[in-house]
């Protein structure tokens, strides 16, 4: 059979295969049924993360009731019990102490502006004044709070401080004479809007949350839920208002776009978390083919046209073509095995966070208990009492157990870089050894700075640049306890502008420098920490699309390297040299 024939033979078949894929994707075509279930699902997954995050709010102020006696403490201590639960919140903006008459049993604790200090942990929280601290008072639930135990009130706009607000209380029992206290706290929304925020998937879909009102308490479009916008008129608001617990539906808008939609009610607040999608449309018609059949079209037309224009000719460029494409896939094979451990390392570090942040969060309430009364006992003790060194030990060792739980915290909340804006990296290098020059100086550490001039600026945050290389030269100081040298070379290759960290420390065994990255992999006789370091520099250099490596000669050197792309309109260069420091 010769080739003309072979080609025939081609061309026929092309011309039936089409017809025969089509009837089997027509008889293979499912109903779209389960897009009403994702949003469902996505609903509930939403509305369960809310409602651990605000009643984790309510326990830890329930916890401090129950730790401490508050009746029974001084004016000084019952204000350091206040300002330790305030403390445990970055979204909690005030924290009062009613008694019985419901009068203030010290002042509150609140923030004011002129007390918050760049850098520390002040600096997320949202201050407070006296017009704001009447707001708060004016809508605290004292009433069903003695009647409940537990409270909140409705949502309030603070319109100073551009956010929505919620005011909580819980009983302090004082004994079978007296009605109790009352451990009031107001806390910010912002939370449950990034909650929100984070969920949605896709541009089709949206995801908001209204009240037992149909008002908005979170929305993608931050003015409407600060203007309490009414949505009660929206399908599938109004099922929720009807009483339903949760539900989906379908239906359509006034210019004929078909959308999904699924709510789900919280447990407790009245509130409910609502999904809408609006559907493409094939989907609006209710079926779905099979994503398989429009492959398999695609290359049938192309091989029709292949057979058409090219015949002889095409087919004989198609066997020379075969041996240059299996050099290409052996290269696109190679890529892959790159790209499949990029892939399991991002899941280790994804794993890793959720475990490190439920772990954290169960700690950090009996830790903090711990901490604060072991610091109202060390204010009873005398200095000469035999007794104070041991609750002198217990404090350091229970505030050792909150830093290693804030890490993990720090570690598993990292959403991305929030702000993005052009820089010199031999900068950024320059102001992060001067953090560490008296350190390395006194570990007897020579650092020498080879910076390439005219280099292209890249794109990033520099508070978290700073963090990955200060994780990086921290590893390089522990690696060189005799002292030694650490080279910081910075040079612009292509696209990419490339930082080389090398030390003279006692380097790393071959067997581990692929588990390096990994979190909390460590090894005993050299390294000391937690072992997030590398991993949360390997994660920062990720989110600025750049690539990490690592090689090492074990006992004389290791060479980290960072790789960024360039920003796209390059500014003026900068010019430095190679400087030893002493």
């Amino acid at each position: 059979m010769n080739l003309r024939r072979n080609v025939i033979l081609l061309v026929l078949t092309a011309a039936v295969l089409p017809v025969i894929i089509g009837i089997l994707a027509v008889f293979g075509a499912s109903p779209v049924e389960d897009t009403g279930k994702q949003d469902y699902h996505l609903a509930r997954s939403t509305a369960w993360l809310l409602m651990r995050d605000l009643t984790g709010t309510a326990r830890t102020f329930q916890l401090g009731t129950e730790l401490f006696e508050l009746p029974g403490l001084s004016k000084d201590e019952t204000t350091g019990v206040l300002r330790m639960l305030y403390k445990q919140d970055e979204d909690v903006d005030v924290v009062v102490l009613l008694d019985s008459d419901d009068q203030a049993v010290v002042g509150p604790v609140f923030l004011r502006a002129d007390q918050i200090v760049a850098g520390s942990e002040t600096s997320g929280r949202l201050p407070a004044n006296e017009d704001d601290l009447g707001q708060f008072l004016k809508h605290l639930p004292i009433t069903e709070c003695r009647k409940n135990q537990r409270a909140f009130s409705g949502v309030y706009i603070n319109k100073r401080k551009n956010v929505a607000m919620l005011a909580g209380a819980v009983t302090v029992e004082t004994g079978p004479e007296k009605k109790p206290w009352i451990l009031a706290f107001e806390r910010s929304l912002r939370r449950v809007q990034r909650i929100v925020s984070a969920n949605v998937v896709g541009a089709q879909q949206t995801m908001f949350v209204v009240d037992q009102g149909g008002r908005l308490v979170a929305h993608p479009q931050g003015g409407r839920f600060l203007n309490r916008e009414q949505v009660d008129s929206h399908p599938v608001v109004a099922e929720f208002l009807k009483g339903q617990d949760n539900g989906d539906l379908r239906w359509q808008d006034e210019e004929g776009n078909t959308y999904s939609g699924a709510f789900q009610q919280l447990d407790f607040l009245g509130w409910a978390v609502v999904v809408q999608r609006r559907l493409l449309p094939l989907h609006a018609l209710g079926w779905r083919l099979p994503v398989w059949s429009w492959g398999a079209w695609a290359c049938l037309a192309g091989l029709i046209l292949f057979s058409v224009f090219r015949l002889e000719s095409g087919v004989r460029r198609m066997l020379n073509e075969m041996q240059s494409l299996r050099d290409s896939a052996e290269k696109k094979a190679e890529q892959l095995k790159e790209v499949q451990a990029s892939v399991l390392e991002s899941g280790k570090l994804s794993a890793i966070g959720d475990l490190g942040a439920g772990v954290a969060h169960e700690l950090n309430n009996p830790v903090g208990g711990i901490l604060g009364l072991t610091q109202l006992m060390l204010r009873k003790k005398a200095e000469d009492d035999p007794d104070r060194r041991f609750l002198v030990r217990i404090e350091e060792e229970a505030r050792r157990c909150k830093a290693i739980t804030d890490n993990l915290l720090r570690f598993s909340e990292q959403q991305g870089i929030e702000h993005r804006e052009p820089l010199r990296l031999n900068r950024v290098i320059g102001s992060t050894v001067d953090l560490l020059n008296q350190k390395l100086q006194s570990q007897r550490i020579e650092i020498e700075r080879n910076f390439g001039t005219d280099l292209p600026r890249i794109m990033g945050s520099e508070g978290q640049l700073q963090r990955a290389l200060l994780n990086v030269l921290l590893n390089a100081e522990t690696a060189m306890p005799e002292g030694g040298v650490l080279t910081l070379t910075t040079q612009s290759e292509g696209q990419s502008v490339v930082l080389k960290i090398k030390d003279t420390g006692f380097g790393i065994a071959e067997e581990n420098l692929e588990h390096v990255f990994e979190p909390f992999f460590t090894t005993k006789d050299n390294w000391k920490g937690a072992g997030l370091g590398l991993s949360e520099a390997y994660q920062i250099v990720k989110e600025h699309a750049g690539e990490v490596s690592i090689s090492s000669q074990e006992g004389k050197w290791t060479e980290v390297v960072f790789r960024f792309p360039v920003e796209d309109e390059s500014g003026p260069g900068e010019t430095s040299a190679t400087v030893p420091l002493a």
